[in-house]
């Protein structure tokens, strides 16, 4: 069955119930049923690229042109999943390419992306690509419902 890449802002609501799935399996969607919601608050220049056989979401990637002071250039691959029975097939080096494709069409002149550091066979695959660690950063969080930090 041959792959093919859709990019759209709004997915078919044939492939949201397997969005969301494949979300939930990769443990990345805690609440069900929230993807609509999610969708919909998306900022208005993100994509979404859809890897579909036939009629089944093998994986997809998010999206988003950078629009930050400094590296206005930029187009962000924010995430890429492809579900854990169809990895390694090259569906994810298609998922990549047309991220490429559409960073290019966006007049932007790289693409970035930001892969946790325990992710060592997502580091392997983005190497093999051709791309390049430029720096290690840290994610400070703070959960915005807990009592102002003590000075």
């Amino acid at each position: 069955m041959e792959l093919q890449i859709i990019r759209t802002r709004h997915p078919p609501e044939v492939y949201i119930q397997q969005l969301e799935d494949l979300l939930q399996t990769s443990g990345f969607l805690s609440q069900p049923g929230d993807l609509r919601k999610r969708i919909g608050e998306m900022p208005h220049g993100d994509r979404l690229l859809l890897a579909v056989e036939g009629d089944k979401l093998v994986g997809y990637a998010h999206l988003r042109v950078a629009h930050e002071l400094l590296f206005d250039e930029s187009a962000e691959l924010i995430t890429i999943i492809v579900h854990p029975e169809h990895r390694r097939k090259g569906i994810g080096r298609r998922l990549v390419s047309a991220a490429e494709s559409w960073a290019r069409q966006s007049g932007r002149g790289r693409l970035v992306m930001r892969i946790n550091v325990t992710e060592t066979p997502a580091h392997a695959f983005y190497v093999a690509l051709g791309y390049e660690q430029s720096k290690t950063l840290l994610e400070f969080v703070r959960p915005l419902d807990e009592p102002d930090a003590k000075s």
